[in-house]
Formats: C-alpha cells, sequence, structure tokens
C-alpha cells in the first residue's frame, strides 16, 4: 500500500502474462513516446501543476497535461506519428486567452512576446500572471517563466540567449494572481534563435 495525492491506495501484484503486440497497441504506444518525449522536458518543474489547475480534480498537474496533449495534438498512426506544436496547450483553464499573441527575437537571442490587454473581459485582470514557455525540440527542452508580467503589460521577455542558435517553439497562457485558475494557451508560433 501507498499513499498518492492525499488518498491511501493498495497495489495488487498482477500476474506475468504475454500481451500480444497489436497494429493498436503499437500506434498508442507511439502516441505516448511522442508525447512524453515533450513533456519530460517539464518533469520535476512543478510547471504543469500550476498552469493546469485541479479545480477539484484528484490527479497532477503533469497527468492532466499530458492527457490533454494526448488528446489533442498527436496526430498520425506509427511509424508516422507526431506532435502538432500549434495543438498543444502549455496552460488550460477558464480565464480569457490571449489575444493578439506574437513573439520576436531580439538580437541577443531572447524572445519578446506581445498581446493585446483584454482586461476586463470575461474574468480577465490585470493582475493575471503572464505564463511564457519556449520549446527547443533539437534539445528536448524547454524554457519557461511564470509571473515575470501581468496581463496588463502587454509585452514580456523571455531569456533564451543561452538556446541561441537552435529554433524554439513558443506558447503564452495567463494564471490568475492566487494561481487558481488558468487560460487556454495560445500558440505564438517558431521562433528562430539562430544568429
Amino acid at each position: 500500500g501507498y499513499r498518492r495525492n492525499g488518498q491511501n491506495l493498495v497495489r495488487v501484484a498482477g500476474q506475468s502474462r504475454k500481451i500480444k503486440n497489436t497494429p493498436m497497441r503499437t500506434n498508442q504506444r507511439e502516441k505516448i513516446k511522442v508525447c512524453n518525449d515533450f513533456t519530460r522536458a517539464f518533469s520535476g518543474t512543478g510547471f504543469f501543476s500550476k498552469s493546469f489547475p485541479s479545480y477539484g480534480d484528484t490527479g497532477t498537474g503533469y497527468n492532466r497535461a499530458t492527457s490533454t496533449i494526448m488528446n489533442l495534438a498527436i496526430t498520425g498512426t506509427y511509424p508516422d506519428t507526431a506532435i502538432s506544436y500549434s495543438r498543444v496547450l502549455i496552460s488550460k483553464g477558464a480565464l480569457p486567452p490571449a489575444e493578439n499573441a506574437e513573439v520576436a527575437v531580439d538580437t541577443e537571442g531572447n524572445i519578446l512576446f506581445a498581446w493585446t490587454d483584454n482586461t476586463g473581459m470575461g474574468t480577465a485582470k490585470s493582475s493575471d500572471k503572464v505564463v511564457l514557455v519556449a520549446y527547443f525540440p533539437e534539445l528536448k527542452q524547454a524554457i519557461t517563466s511564470i509571473g515575470n508580467a501581468t496581463r496588463s503589460a502587454g509585452q514580456a521577455l523571455l531569456e533564451t540567449s543561452v538556446m541561441k542558435g537552435y529554433a524554439a517553439e513558443t506558447w503564452i497562457g495567463f494564471l490568475s494572481n492566487d494561481e487558481k485558475n488558468a487560460a487556454d494557451s495560445v500558440y505564438t508560433g517558431r521562433a528562430g534563435l539562430s544568429f
């Protein structure tokens, strides 16, 4: 027995059995592998625990993120399984998302995010924290930032100069100031850091 997420659980010893490898199982394994290659860059950081609030769910933020990415962003069938970065969510919730979001790269190789301040639309507040992500597919690494700017700022800088020479997939999202609510992230495209 063990305790996980505040619940007592008992695990039964499984019986050894050979599972037949079908095309459907092979396809599912490949989808899981592609998803894990992406989410592993965030593992151990606690990032998804904040960007995927529980809303009363007992699972982990990492599990909620993995499930969302598996359902929305993994495309194709084995051996052509891939991740569609434009469909990935790095944050998920009921807050209004970023509007007119875009990125540019400065001369040092940092990524500048810009968006339209939509404070007052629905539950959007000027104090909502900005969530920024740059994922580097070649390296399978991510640089993230939570709260280095607020929704009302309209722009924020993500320091990525250490990755100069590599292209990044980028996203922006928001978290409420108390970090109990989030917005669905917006994909802001591929940023080339090769100067």
